[in-house]
């Protein structure tokens, strides 16, 4: 299954988030809030990437088990 561009760039825009919160936090370059605002996000941006590809993944697995049943239905009739 080839992921979506939605889901990659919401996916790489969590990570890049994270890091630039880990990396903001360990350097003290602003205060707490601003880090672990940025950690949060990227963690909820990443997040909701991977479950838009693990529900599109369903989908099509869904969509491939009806077309293999109708194959093996018309070949049943031949």
């Amino acid at each position: 299954m080839k992921s979506s561009q939605p889901e990659i760039l919401l996916y790489a825009m969590g990570t890049l988030l994270v890091m630039s919160g880990a990396f903001v936090r360990i350097s003290h370059l602003t205060s707490a809030t601003v880090g672990f605002t940025l950690l949060f996000a990227g963690l909820l941006l990443g997040s909701v990437g991977k479950l838009l590809t693990f529900r599109r993944k369903r989908q099509l697995q869904a969509r491939n088990r009806e077309l293999e049943a109708e194959l093996a239905a018309l070949r049943g009739k031949s």
